[in-house]
């Protein structure tokens, strides 16, 4: 059984995207999907609002499915945005010890860098209730490209499946997880038809090596939530939409799918 629908949130209704043909050229169908998505968007006057009101709806998806199953899986990202969410969930009361924790990716970096989305997760949401979770860090140290994807993958094969939840964030090219436009790894990434749960990708930015999860692995979940703060992410996402081509801006190939709902949480 899915989760129920979420309220609305405090902050007003979300900006129109425009849906017209003059914009929607290409891949009609599926940026009418996109436009949907924006439109039934969370939004919140600040980003501990939307913190706190995610970190409301992941306490009731991973209670349902601990449960369920007697398990729950999540996948969080990495980044600056999810360190309020991660510190509003961690002292939720849950059944902690039944919850198992990975990434959506990671940087191919040592686990005390202070680059490593491990050490962040670490840090603020394995606190607190949530330190008796399970965690499961996706880079186990450098073992050459085919060894760190196959660690990745050993790592997730430790998590419940389908996934309880997902969360995204998303980056100002409108990448989401390691997944970047220009990168030769992206039709790997992106594909459909891979088999592959684990990627190796390079960022733009430093660290640039980096591992993330596939497309059609982030889609073996019951619940996504795409979480980004700030107008300029918002333009983004409106920009992505208007232009329908997943290889520029890899979020569409995420607001496009009908496979699981993304609901997105957005703060000015």
């Amino acid at each position: 059984m899915r989760p129920s629908p979420i309220p609305p949130g405090p902050g007003g209704p979300p900006p129109r995207v425009p849906c017209s043909p003059a914009r929607m050229r290409p891949g009609m169908k599926s940026a009418d999907q996109a436009g949907r998505i924006l439109a039934a968007a969370q939004r919140f006057p600040a980003p501990a609002r939307a913190a706190s009101a995610l970190a409301d709806r992941l306490t009731e998806v991973i209670d349902h499915g601990a449960r369920r199953r007697d398990r729950a899986s999540l996948l969080v990202p990495g980044g600056r945005t999810p360190v309020a969410l991660f510190e509003a969930l961690c002292s939720r009361d849950l059944q902690w010890d039944r919850v198992h924790v990975s990434l959506t990716d990671e940087r191919r970096v040592a686990a005390d860098d202070p680059a490593s989305n491990a050490a962040m997760v670490r840090a603020h949401l394995i606190q607190d209730r949530a330190a008796a979770a399970h965690f499961h860090p996706l880079y186990q140290g450098h073992t050459g490209d085919r060894g760190d994807e196959a660690a990745c993958s050993a790592a997730l094969g430790l998590l419940p499946r389908p996934f309880d939840a997902v969360v995204l964030g998303m980056g100002g090219d409108g990448h989401i997880a390691s997944i970047f436009p220009d990168d030769p790894a992206l039709p790997r990434a992106l594909s459909t038809t891979t088999e592959s749960r684990c990627v190796v990708t390079r960022a733009p930015d430093p660290p640039h090596d980096r591992l993330s999860l596939t497309l059609m692995t982030l889609l073996q979940s019951r619940w996504i939530a795409l979480h980004i703060n700030g107008a300029a992410k918002w333009a983004t996402l409106e920009q992505a939409i208007a232009t329908a081509d997943p290889q520029r801006y890899p979020v569409y190939a995420l607001l496009s799918q009908r496979r699981v709902p993304v609901h997105v949480y957005y703060s000015a």
